[in-house]
């Protein structure tokens, strides 16, 4: 990981991005960024783990570091993406997403030198962008309350499916609606892509994406979306007046190519929601709608048992089914990777009461996770790609080693029949090539 992180030139993006130190003494901004991006992908969750590390004089030797930032040392690092004026205007009780600290956006252009990096060493044209809120639950006394109950923090972040990496993250209290500035951060995240050279872009989003200044924003830049739909009394009704041949089953796919009948039945809908979503000059909005067979529908006469779910697409040139699994694998992507940040990589046990302490800590948990996934694309076999964190850590990142100095060398023994010696070995071949 260390050497994916300076192969990467992320050492040499964190000078240029982030700059908090006025004089040379102590440690540089990126020996603290790489410490805490080691330490969450070694497992690490509260800052004073990094003790662990320190211990490991083998590590130590390898890192070529002689000494590691302290947990103090980290967290005054963290406090300083902090600026307790930008949140002090906040009113209770209302949502307020704060503006962004110098540190933060730095931290986010770090982010984005790491995608450029990866696109360059293995280009990838198309781009699904997955847009979806998580809820960071938390007890601290700072954390706002959560539309599932309790409190806690609330970020929303955009999903590369086919690069598995990260786009665009923005940390928010957990009182600020789901669907609030989804336009921007989806505008910021495709001017990102087509700054690395994506030609192809799609969106899929829960119905918190389901606002015409979205789809408007969609439209204009002609990119296709599947989004849930809020089920409102009028498309309630069209649905509802749908005669029963219209629905068809809506089959799932096994792994051998098999295709059998799901629980649901699908259907296609004319509708148009209000006069603000005519376009003269562009073909009108599909709906697509599913309903849910309960296993006791005998037993309702008048068929109203049924759970109905609407998907509105501006794709034309797919078959309805087809569509609505596409839409569909958003839940398979974007939520366990949402699930890998919270329970594998240290992101959902934040820090402490800053806002931007705490954001700073989730941003370098997706920047672990984005260099793992580096690291899987660049230098791991091709099976590995969809191994999580902690499987990487049981073949690979927790390997035990033997350090020997020799001839004015230094060595990393390994045993010699660990099934993962011969991926380490050219794991760091294929790393020191693209230095």
């Amino acid at each position: 990981m260390i050497e994916a992180f300076r192969s990467l030139g992320l050492s040499e993006a964190v000078e240029r991005h982030l700059r908090f130190k006025r004089r040379e003494r102590g440690y540089s901004e990126a020996s603290c960024v790489e410490t805490l991006v080691a330490l969450l992908a070694a497992g690490g969750e509260c800052l004073d783990d990094v003790r662990v590390l320190s211990a490991d004089a083998g590590l130590r030797r390898l890192w070529r570091e002689s000494t590691l930032p302290a947990a103090e040392t980290l967290r005054f690092f963290l406090n300083r993406f902090h600026d307790e004026g930008v949140v002090a205007v906040r009113v209770l009780h209302t949502a307020f997403i704060p503006e962004e600290t110098a540190g933060l956006v730095g931290l986010g252009a770090v982010q984005r030198a790491l995608l450029e990096a990866v696109q360059k060493r293995v280009p990838v044209q198309r781009a699904t962008l997955d847009v979806d809120a998580t809820v960071i639950a938390s007890e601290k006394r700072e954390a706002l309350p959560v539309y599932e109950g309790g409190a806690g923090y609330q970020p929303l972040q955009v999903w590369w499916a086919e690069r598995a990496m990260w786009v665009r993250s923005q940390f928010r209290d957990g009182n600020v609606p789901a669907q609030t500035g989804v336009r921007e951060i989806l505008t910021e995240s495709i001017a990102i892509l087509r700054g690395l050279g994506v030609t192809a872009i799609a969106v899929r989003s829960d119905s918190a994406g389901y606002q015409h200044v979205v789809l408007d924003e969609l439209r204009r830049e002609r990119i296709p979306f599947a989004i849930s739909a809020d089920m409102s009394l009028e498309l309630r009704a069209a649905v509802l007046a749908l005669p029963d041949e219209a629905w068809r089953p809506l089959r799932q796919i096994r792994m051998n190519g098999e295709m059998i009948a799901g629980t649901r039945e699908w259907a296609e809908v004319e509708f148009i929601p209000d006069a603000g979503s005519r376009k003269k000059d562009l073909e009108p909005d599909r709906y697509l709608v599913e309903r849910a067979c309960p296993i006791q529908l005998p037993l309702f006469a008048d068929g109203q048992a049924y759970h109905y779910y609407a998907t509105v697409t501006n794709r034309w040139d797919w078959d309805g089914e087809r569509l609505l699994r596409w839409s569909h694998e958003r839940c398979g992507t974007v939520e366990p990777a949402h699930d890998v940040l919270k329970n594998e990589l240290g992101g959902g046990v934040l820090p402490c009461g800053r806002f931007g302490a705490n954001a700073a800590w989730w941003q370098l948990a997706i920047l672990t996770a984005n260099l793992l996934s580096a690291l899987k694309v660049i230098a791991l076999p091709l099976e590995w790609r969809s191994f999580r964190p902690k499987r990487l850590r049981f073949l690979l990142l927790n390997l035990v080693g033997r350090i020997v100095h020799h001839g004015r060398r230094l060595f990393l023994r390994l045993a010699r029949d660990h099934p993962s010696a011969v991926v380490f070995l050219a794991a760091r071949q294929r790393l020191a090539q693209a230095t």
